[in-house]
C-alpha cells in the first residue's frame, strides 16, 4: 500500500522481478492492457509477421503457444483485512457529502471533528485486524527483518493516521478553536497519543522494580519523556515512588514546580498575554532556584530543573532520548515556546530537522508532516499520492479539507477563489481515480460507483464508461448494473447490457431467456433479430420453447413488427388447441399473410397451417377472397429465389397439396357465396 521510503526503510521487500524470454531474431516484448492495473506481457515479433503472405498471426512464434505473464500493481487496497476499510469509509464519505448538500442545515467544526475522527476509527481499526494477523504464528516472513506484511500494513497505517491526526489538529481543529493560535496544547495531546514509550518504560520500572524503582535504567528516562509530553501528574507519580522522596527537599522542591508548570487552556478563557506571563514567571522561579542550587545534590534532578527552565543546552541533549524530530521539537517548544503559533511552526520543524540530521536524512513521512506544520496542503497531498499505491487515503483527506476550508488549499489568502477552484479539482480527480480502481475490483464496484455521483463534473461519464466494462458472470450482477444505470438515467447502459445478457442466453440456446432481455432493452431491432431467431426454432422443432413469454407479452408486443406478428402468430395456436375457435383461427392466419407481417421464409409455415383450414368438409372456413389472397401469397412465394433452402424444399413437398386444397376451397366457398347471394335475392 506504500512504498518502503515512508517507513524509514522498513516493510517487505519487493517481490523478485519476472522474466520474459523473448525471441532473439526480431524479438520484442508484447503488451496487452488488462482490467484494472493489470498488464498481460507475451513474447512476440517486431515487425508483426504479414498475415497476407502466409505469415500466421502477429505476434505469433512457429505456431507453438507463447506463455502469458500478469504484471498487476497497486492491488494491495483489494486484500481481504482492508474490505472493512473500504466499506466503513465509503459510508463515512457517504455521510460527509449528506451533511454538506445543498439544503441542509449548516454544519459546523464539530460536524468536520466528527467525520474526522471517524475516519481515523476506521484506520486504527484495521491496524488492529493486522497486528492481530500479525501475531498469528502461521504468518510466513517474507524479508530479511523477519516481518510479515501485516507487519508492514500495521505500520503504514499508524503512519497514515499520525499524519491525519496532525491534519486535523493543525487544518481542522485548531484554526477556529484557539483564537490567540496557540497550538502546543494539541500537538503536545498528538504526541502523547503516537508516542506511548513514556509509558512502556514507567510500566518497565513498576514491574521490575517495584521496591527501588529509581534503581531501573528507564527510571528517569520515562520522568523525563512524561515531561516532555506535558504530563506533568505522571510524572509527579513516578518521582514521588522514588525511596528519598520526602527525605530530601530537592525532591520536593522539584515536584513543587513541575506542580506549579502553567498550562494554556482554551476552556479557562485565558488571553495569550496572561498566560505568556504566567509562564515567565514560573520559569523565572525555577531559575532561581537552581541558582540557589536546590539541585546540587542530584545530578538527575539538576537535568530535569534545567529542561523545566528552558535550557537550550538541556534540551539539545534530550534529543538523544526522543525518536524523532517532531517529538523533541513539541518537547523543546513546551519549555521555550509554548505559545508559539501554527505560523511559526516551519521554523522550528527546519531546526528541528537540522538537530536530526538534515534533510538527507528525512523519509517521506518527515517530508509530509513538514508540509502540514508548513500549512503546504497541495505538497501533502503530493507527497501522499506519489508514495502511496493507490489513491484511498488522499482521496478521503482532500474531500474533508476541501468541505471543511477550501482556502487551506492555498497559502496565499489574496487568491482564496483561485485556491477553492484548484481544490475542487484536485479532489475530484483523487476521487475519480480511487473510484475507478474499486470499480476494476468484482466485488467492490458498487462502492466505488457511489463516489462517482460525488464528481459534478466527470463523475456520471466515467461511471458510465466503467460500467459498461464491467463483467457481466451473473444475471444478479446484470439486474445490479441496470438498477444502477436506471437510478442516474443511464439508460443506455441499460440497453446495452440487456443486449449482452441477451445473446449470451442466445449462445446458450435460451431463446426465450434472451427475449426476455430483449424485451426489457426496448431496442426494436435486437428484438427483431430474436423474434427471427424464434421463428427460426420454430420451423425447426414444430413448437415454441418460450410459450409463456408469448403469452405475456401485453403492450410490449409492438415494439417490432415481427414481436407483433409472433404474438398473433401464437394467439393463433391457441385459438386451435384451446379455443378451438376454427374461424377466428383461419382468419387470423389469413391477415397474418395478407397483411405482409410475417416474414416470407415463414411464409410456407403459414400455408401449411392453412391445410386443415381449407380440406374442411363440415363448413367454409375462408371465404373465395381470402383463399384467393393466400393463392396470390402461394405464387409470389414459388417464385421467389431468396427463401433459405429447407423452406424451398418443404415448398415444393406441399406445393402441389397446398394449391390443390386452396382451388377446392376456392371453388366451394365461391358456390356457398353464390347460393346465399341467391337466396338474398329470392328474398
Amino acid at each position: 500500500m506504500i512504498l518502503p521510503s515512508v517507513s524509514g526503510g522498513g516493510g517487505s521487500a519487493p517481490p523478485p522481478p519476472t522474466q520474459v524470454t523473448v525471441p532473439q531474431s526480431g524479438g520484442a516484448l508484447g503488451v496487452a492492457w488488462q482490467r484494472g492495473n493489470a498488464l498481460t506481457l507475451f513474447p512476440t515479433r517486431f515487425p508483426p509477421l504479414d498475415r497476407s503472405a502466409g505469415g500466421g498471426a502477429a505476434g505469433s512464434s512457429g505456431g507453438q503457444t507463447q506463455p502469458l505473464t500478469l504484471v498487476s500493481w497497486e492491488r494491495s487496497l483489494f486484500e481481504p483485512v482492508f474490505r472493512k476499510l473500504i466499506n466503513e469509509s465509503a459510508q463515512i464519505f457517504i455521510q460527509l457529502q449528506r451533511g454538506v448538500a445543498p439544503g441542509c442545515r449548516d454544519v459546523g467544526r464539530d460536524f468536520y471533528l466528527q467525520i474526522s475522527r471517524q475516519y481515523r476509527s476506521v484506520i486504527r481499526d484495521c491496524q488492529e485486524l493486522l497486528d492481530g494477523a500479525g501475531a498469528d504464528p502461521n504468518t510466513m516472513a517474507v524479508d530479511g527483518t523477519g516481518d510479515t506484511p501485516s507487519v508492514a500494513q500495521s505500520e503504514l497505517l499508524y503512519k497514515l493516521e499520525l499524519i491525519w491526526n496532525l491534519v486535523e489538529v493543525l487544518v481542522i481543529e485548531t484554526r477556529p478553536v484557539s483564537k490567540n493560535g496557540i497550538i502546543l496544547p494539541q500537538l503536545v495531546q498528538w504526541c502523547c497519543l503516537h508516542f506511548p514509550e513514556a509509558d512502556q518504560k514507567a510500566r518497565h520500572v513498576l514491574t521490575e522494580n517495584p521496591e527501588q524503582p529509581e534503581m531501573h535504567a528507564h527510571f528517569w528516562d520515562a520522568l523525563l519523556l512524561f515531561l516532555i509530553q506535558g504530563r506533568t501528574e505522571q510524572a509527579q507519580k513516578l518521582l514521588r515512588l522514588h525511596s528519598d522522596f520526602g527525605n530530601t527537599e530537592a525532591f520536593g522542591s522539584l515536584d513543587e514546580l513541575i506542580r506549579k508548570m502553567p498550562r494554556y487552556s482554551p476552556q479557562l478563557m485565558m488571553s495569550s498575554v496572561d498566560f505568556d506571563f504566567r509562564f515567565k514567571h514560573w520559569q523565572k522561579e525555577v531559575r532561581s532556584r537552581l541558582d540557589e542550587g536546590d539541585f546540587a545534590s542530584s545530578h538527575e534532578l539538576h537535568r530535569l530543573a534545567l529542561v523545566l527552565s528552558g535550557s537550550e543546552e538541556a534540551l539539545s541533549e534530550m534529543a538523544d532520548k526522543c525518536e524523532t524530530w517532531y517529538q523533541w521539537m513539541i518537547g523543546k517548544l513546551l519549555f521555550t515556546q509554548p505559545d508559539v503559533k501554527s505560523y511559526d511552526l516551519s521554523y522550528h520543524a527546519q531546526q528541528a530537522i537540522n538537530k536530526f540530521g538534515g534533510l538527507s536524512g528525512m523519509t517521506s513521512l518527515d517530508s509530509i508532516l513538514l508540509a502540514v506544520m508548513e500549512s503546504d496542503i497541495a505538497q501533502v497531498i503530493n507527497e501522499l499520492s506519489s508514495t502511496l499505491d493507490n489513491h484511498w487515503f488522499p482521496a478521503h483527506l482532500l474531500d474533508l479539507l476541501y468541505h471543511t476550508d477550501p482556502s487551506a488549499f492555498e497559502t496565499n489568502p489574496e487568491d482564496a477563489i483561485a485556491a477553492a477552484n484548484a481544490c475542487g479539482s484536485l479532489r475530484e480527480y483523487l476521487i475519480l481515480e480511487y473510484g475507478t480502481c474499486l470499480m476494476s475490483h468484482r466485488s467492490l464496484w458498487q462502492v466505488g460507483a457511489l463516489y462517482m455521483d460525488h464528481c459534478p463534473t466527470q463523475g456520471k461519464y466515467r461511471l458510465e464508461l466503467l460500467l459498461e466494462r464491467i463483467p457481466l458472470d451473473t444475471e444478479t450482477k446484470a439486474n445490479k448494473i441496470m438498477a444502477m444505470a436506471n437510478e442516474r438515467g443511464m439508460y443506455s447502459i441499460v440497453g446495452s447490457t440487456c443486449r449482452v445478457m441477451g445473446m449470451q442466453a442466445l449462445r446458450e440456446k435460451r431463446i426465450g431467456s434472451a427475449m426476455a432481455w430483449a424485451l426489457r432493452s426496448q431496442d426494436a431491432q435486437f428484438t427483431t433479430f430474436l423474434a427471427d431467431q424464434l421463428l427460426l426454432q420454430y420451423c425447426e422443432e414444430g413448437s415454441f420453447t418460450s410459450a409463456d413469454l408469448l403469452d405475456h407479452l401485453g403492450s410490449s408486443m409492438v415494439l417490432s413488427d415481427r414481436l407483433t406478428f409472433l404474438a398473433k402468430y401464437r394467439e393463433f395456436h391457441r385459438l386451435c388447441s384451446e379455443e378451438q375457435d376454427f374461424k377466428a383461427a383461419a382468419s387470423l392466419l389469413h391477415s397474418l399473410m395478407w397483411s405482409r407481417m410475417a416474414p416470407k421464409y415463414f411464409w410456407v409455415t403459414l400455408l401449411i397451417d392453412a391445410l386443415p383450414f381449407v380440406s374442411c368438409q363440415d363448413e367454409v372456413l375462408l371465404s373465395s377472397e381470402q383463399t384467393y389472397e393466400l393463392l396470390h401469397c402461394l405464387q409470389e412465394i414459388s417464385k421467389d429465389e431468396s427463401l433459405p433452402k429447407k423452406q424451398k424444399l418443404l415448398l415444393e413437398e406441399h406445393e402441389p397439396q397446398i394449391r390443390l386444397e386452396l382451388s377446392r376451397n376456392l371453388a366451394i366457398a365461391l358456390m356457398e357465396e353464390g347460393d346465399e347471394q341467391a337466396i338474398t335475392l329470392a328474398r
